[in-house]
């Protein structure tokens, strides 16, 4: 793994308003959906939200492969690894953004309000020209 590049992709990841998260549907075709990452810190580890009835969440109850990318015009990082839907409140609390407000009327304690754990596993990056792939390990 190169230290530059993960550098690059966690600075990137910590800017990004949006990503794209992929799921696996109920006849295995790929399902991928635009959504706001919840204060990214780096690409080991995305927290997303969704109410716990969402079509992600039951694909991702069924099978926890999953996908996130993030791009631009002038980057791409694509991560490969699992998810895991939380509903425990300290993460909840821990996750919760004022304008979640608008989705979630209950707030943080809102029953229908989960959220999303990806776990990054794999990483593909093209940034500032350059390409790299690695298996991410803790």
């Amino acid at each position: 793994m190169d230290s530059k590049m993960m550098e690059k992709a966690n600075a990137i990841i910590k800017k990004s308003a949006n990503v794209s998260l992929g799921v696996i549907d109920e006849n295995g075709y790929p399902v991928v959906m635009a959504m706001s990452p919840i204060n990214p810190e780096n690409i080991s580890e995305i927290f997303l939200s969704t109410t716990i009835d969402s079509n992600k969440a039951k694909c991702l109850q069924r099978n926890n492969k999953a996908g996130v990318c993030c791009n631009t015009n002038e980057h791409n990082i694509t991560l490969v690894g699992e998810a895991e839907i939380l509903t425990d409140q300290e993460t909840k609390s821990k996750c919760w953004q004022n304008w979640f407000i608008e989705v979630y009327p209950g707030g943080e304690t809102d029953p229908a309000y989960c959220i999303i754990k990806f776990t990054t596993k794999r990483v593909a990056m093209f940034i500032g020209g350059e390409a790299s792939e690695f298996e991410l390990t803790k």
